[in-house]
């Protein structure tokens, strides 16, 4: 049973007591703080998700950990080798009514556990479940359901070829809606053909009713032909979005969603009519109806970015009736509001999709106008709950490098924003549910990357922290600051300095740059957090800013880099340096760049056009935008970034312009370059492309590539694939730009992937 830790203060203790049990803690000394190491990414613990009962009794979590794989006593060498931890999630239940709670486990072993979901009367559980080892594989993410109460074990009620994505309970408990994916060739055989063009020049889809013949009639070599590519040898493709992250998916696999009793033994229903992608259903406060986002109809979906938003009554399961259904506007998470009479759901429109933020609009379930509870000129909502009082929506939203509460409803001009400080600094909210007066959230700070915080009548307060362990580390805190730019904008940035730096000490520092364009990042950024401690820890500063495109400061900030990717944006980082580089610890002739996806093109951008840097490193970036339309999945910021295609003859010479392997001629910064085998995001052969230009001149580069790896490497790859590329990094910097000697890591204690949260947390 974890004993989950409150005050900070109680934190530091309990660490003491645990290095000195037979010792009293008025005398122990203090504990001795140890920097932060490439290993301590293997004691992380991340809170994924949350859900509360809706009376507010307890609460699950969803915790994400690295566990090693075999032995647990092998050594430290054996367990830092790629491909010897798995990253788990399993399931845990807080109870909330007890102010010092105790997390208990709910599920185990090699699996991912996650999308928790409490039944009504909170007898139940139902989770989405894969396994990571075993003999299964194989196994797609199913929905499985476990009983809370008088014990029980976990079984799964549903079996549907392509996995599941989502579940929600109905009302009273006994029926779940269920989202997969379909074979379309299946919804074709059960709905007809579709209204769009199949995307087969001179060919019509069609039955055959021949044996397949490579040698036979014309009809029977098409039969022969496409029984091949029904195996997918070869891959025939006829779809726009035909790339995934990491593989080709050459068919598309509509949505559906499915009614499914608690127990799995009846058939499930399909909702809805029509060859078309239906999703995100979630049932109204009666029971009686099912509302949902559905894409799709008289064009093929990948074709279109718009969508609407759907209600169907249980009574009539075939029957769609229309509740928003604007051309421009794509919706999704659509929520019943607590009395039935309202639905809200998230719309943006589609006219500058890399631009434009997500508002919540409310629309009457009996069908009219929405009436719009936010804008998304000021704020882009990330995710949202209906509140405690009447047509109140509580949602988060990234702003000035936090992620904030906001409190919404139509009788208000503005969302109401909850400020959100941890130590002075900005934190995030990362997920948040609400019930009877209280609300729990996932939050990270400069501090602590992942902690669960709970809000009800007593006040505030600290339920669990995963990581006690960084109480024992050293942790270096950022200051903010503010620069204006020649043209007015206001940018804003961090600098985080090197840890220990005493009166007099210089040291070097690094320009860290985000990727998205349009991400933001924060002190208490989640994904960043060990990586910047460990530059800290190996005598490095860190800063970085939110360059023009960034999201956290409204519609014009984030359109700031239309057509426009390569000098506004490095302008922005650029100042933020200069800014920096007048504290008296930062040397300015040990500055070094890096950043990855966007951040690694304007790696390569900046230290094309700016030779003070030591070192530079892209990681997984796009450095040619004309391939990059053809190679990578995240394809459309071509269009929608600049405005055209690179075969228009309109926008060809401004896209070359933009790319940074057209300025490759006038790089000279030692460069090394990252990027994943797999990644199909932006594409492998951008790197590649950047490399030989650079090789072929003589100029200092190294290229890695990592085998298995995707776009996420960085946030969701193996986990030693992880640790070796924090550290490669870091090696990378010191061959040109090191810090003092005695900053530079001599021994690292052992890495923690064997302390799991059963041992002492």
């Amino acid at each position: 049973m974890l004993r989950c830790p409150v005050p900070s203060l109680l934190v530091v203790l309990t660490a003491i007591l645990t290095v000195c049990p037979s010792g009293s803690a008025a005398s122990v000394e203090p504990p001795v703080r140890t920097p932060v190491t490439a290993g301590d990414l293997l004691r992380m613990r991340t809170i994924r998700e949350v859900v509360i009962d809706p009376e507010a009794r307890f609460a699950i979590v969803s915790i994400e950990s690295f566990d090693s794989k075999g032995d647990s006593d092998a050594g430290p060498e054996e367990r830092r080798r790629p491909g010897d931890h798995e990253i788990r999630r399993h399931l845990h239940r807080v109870d909330l009514q007890d102010r010092n709670p105790s997390l208990i486990p709910l599920t185990f072993g090699d699996r991912r556990d996650g999308s928790p979901r409490i039944s009504p009367d909170g007898s139940r559980l139902a989770f989405i479940r894969q396994a990571v080892s075993g003999g299964e594989d194989d196994e797609k993410p199913q929905v499985w359901v476990l009983p809370l109460n008088g014990g029980g074990e976990a079984r799964p009620i549903t079996r549907f070829e392509h996995g599941v994505s989502g579940a929600e309970w109905s009302p009273d408990g006994r029926h779940l809606l269920v989202e997969t994916r379909w074979n379309l060739s299946d919804l074709i055989e059960a709905e007809g053909p579709p209204v769009w063009d199949a995307g087969r020049p001179g060919r019509l889809a069609s039955e055959h009713a021949v044996e397949p013949d490579p040698d036979g009639t014309v009809e029977e070599v098409r039969a022969w032909l496409d029984a091949n590519t029904d195996d997918r040898t070869p891959k025939l493709v006829n779809r726009l979005g035909y790339l995934g992250e990491r593989a080709v998916e050459e068919t598309w696999r509509p949505r559906q969603l499915m009614l499914v009793d608690r127990e799995g033994e009846e058939e499930p229903i399909r909702l809805g009519k029509g060859v078309v992608d239906r999703r995100s259903g979630v049932f109204t406060v009666d029971g009686r109806s099912v509302v949902l986002v559905t894409t799709g109809g008289e064009q093929h979906p990948d074709l279109t970015l718009d969508s609407r938003l759907e209600i169907i009554d249980l009574e009539t399961p075939d029957v769609a009736r229309p509740l928003f259904d604007e051309d421009g506007w794509r919706v999704s998470d659509p929520q019943s509001g607590p009395d039935g009479s309202l639905i809200a759901f998230v719309a943006q429109r589609t006219d500058e999709p890399a631009y434009r933020g997500r508002q919540i609009g409310l629309v009457p379930a009996s069908g009219g106008e929405p009436i719009w509870a936010t804008s998304g000129e000021w704020t882009s909502v990330s995710s949202y709950r209906w509140g405690h009082e009447p047509a109140t929506v509580l949602f988060t939203a990234r702003r000035h490098g936090g992620v904030p509460f906001f409190t919404a409803s139509p009788a208000t001009l503005q969302p109401v924003e909850s400020n959100r400080l941890r130590e002075g600094l900005p934190a995030q909210v990362h997920g948040f549910d609400v019930g009877r007066d209280t609300t729990i959230w996932i939050e990270s700070s400069a501090g602590a990357p992942s902690t669960l915080r709970v809000l009800d009548e007593t006040g505030e307060r600290l339920v669990f922290d995963p990581n006690p362990w960084i109480a024992t580390r050293e942790i270096a805190r950022p200051t903010e600051d503010w620069i204006t730019r020649p043209d007015g904008s206001q940018v804003q940035s961090w600098l985080l300095p090197p840890n220990g730096l005493l009166p007099g000490e210089t040291a070097p520092l690094i320009l860290a740059i985000h990727g998205g364009p349009m991400s933001m990042w924060g002190p208490a950024e989640p994904t960043m957090w060990l990586e910047w401690q460990l530059a800290a820890a190996w005598g490095y500063g860190v800063v970085y800013a939110n360059p023009r495109g960034s999201s956290g400061y409204g519609e014009r900030f984030q359109r700031g880099n239309h057509q426009n990717w390569g000098a506004g944006p490095a302008g922005d980082c650029l100042a933020a340096l200069d800014a920096a580089t007048e504290r008296a610890w930062v040397d300015p002739d040990r500055l070094v760049v890096t950043g990855g996806s966007y951040g690694g093109y304007l790696t390569a951008w900046i230290i094309a056009h700016d030779h003070r840097f030591k070192a530079a490193v892209a990681q997984r970036g796009v450095y040619d935008l004309a391939t990059f339309f053809g190679e990578g999945n995240a394809y459309q910021l071509v269009e929608w970034a600049f405005g055209g295609y690179p075969h228009d003859p309109r926008f060809a010479a401004m896209l070359d312009r933009e790319s940074p392997v057209r300025h490759a001629a006038r790089i000279e910064t030692p460069l090394l370059v990252l990027h994943g085998e797999d990644d199909r995001r932006t594409g492998v052969s951008q790197s590649g492309m950047l490399f030989r230009a650079l090789k072929v001149q003589g100029r200092p580069v190294e290229y890695v590539l990592y085998p298995g790896a995707g776009h996420d490497l960085s946030r969701s790859g193996d986990p030693v694939t992880r640790m070796d590329r924090l550290v490669r990094i870091l090696e990378f910097f010191t061959r040109f730009a090191p810090p003092d000697e005695t900053r530079l890591p001599s021994a690292s204690p052992e890495p923690g992937g064997e302390v799991g949260l059963e041992k002492g947390i």
